[in-house]
């Protein structure tokens, strides 16, 4: 059953021992799950060996030098247990029952392929908490081309299988490595959701978020990686597709020209 089966949770982290702290604590409060945590030290400067290699529960990685978080997910994915998988990172965390209910849901969906349950998550990285919504479900392919269809990397609960064979995680992008992944995911994979707010993203130094260096080269870098599927379905599709580019690099550019603040009033706009 599902719902008896181990959960692999794999935790990248660079020197952010506290959040870490936390983020294990929201693992362990996960009732009734069958858990092993995988957390992978992408070269902090202070060594965590001692606190956590120890620990029964726990699988500790480290790399010998800072390779970025997507190279430590793999890393990961690569020793993992668990016939499921969700990646968290060190500043987020699970809110009780999570796993629980999405692994109730992998049991009961009627989904075929079904490789992804996702849930709504609180977000707190703008300094304000909002809920994002994950409601997307089905065969998401094209729909993902166009937008995030699901949101939040610790919502997602994976088959592990599933995410092996589209060999995880690409590195080489330096932001929009979520995006990618359901892109590639949702060609061969449908997705389903537990309709309640089962994750929390925190506001932490240092976010990716907030590089807009890494977010302007990640959307261009991510934008002609999928330009001959965005080819695929249909001129119009595509020229959506270069607009959209050019509105995201214009909002990145404002940002890293003004500040967060002015990037989030274009959101709101």
């Amino acid at each position: 059953m599902p719902t008896d089966s181990l959960v692999s949770v794999i935790i990248p982290t660079y020197n952010r021992p506290d959040f870490l702290r936390r983020a294990i604590a929201s693992v362990r409060a996960q009732e009734g799950i069958n858990y092993e945590i995988i957390i992978v030290d992408d070269a902090s400067d202070e060594d965590l060996s001692s606190e956590f290699a120890s620990e029964p529960d726990v699988t500790y990685l480290r790399n010998k030098k800072n390779r970025g978080g997507s190279f430590s997910r793999n890393r990961g994915l690569e020793v993992a247990k668990g016939e499921y998988v969700n990646f968290l990172d060190d500043d987020d965390e699970f809110l009780p029952g999570k796993l629980h209910l999405q692994l109730q849901k992998f049991e009961e969906s009627e989904l075929e392929d079904l490789g992804l349950v996702t849930c709504h998550m609180a977000d707190g990285r703008s300094g304000e908490e909002v809920i994002i919504k994950n409601t997307d479900r089905g065969s998401l392919y094209r729909e993902s081309l166009k937008r995030y269809t699901a949101k939040g990397t610790p919502t997602m609960l994976f088959k592990t299988e599933a995410v092996r064979t589209i060999a995880g995680f690409d590195s080489s992008l330096p932001a929009n490595q979520e995006y990618d992944l359901i892109i590639r995911f949702s060609k061969h994979y449908t997705i389903d959701f537990v309709d309640e707010v089962l994750a929390k993203a925190n506001r932490s130094v240092n976010q990716i978020s907030m590089n807009f260096d890494k977010k302007i080269d990640g959307a261009r870098m991510l934008f002609k990686k999928h330009d001959q599927a965005f080819r695929e379905q249909g001129t119009a599709f595509r020229l959506r597709m270069k607009l959209k580019l050019m509105v995201l690099l214009f909002r990145f550019r404002i940002g890293k020209a003004f500040g967060e603040k002015a990037y989030r009033a274009l959101l709101r706009s």
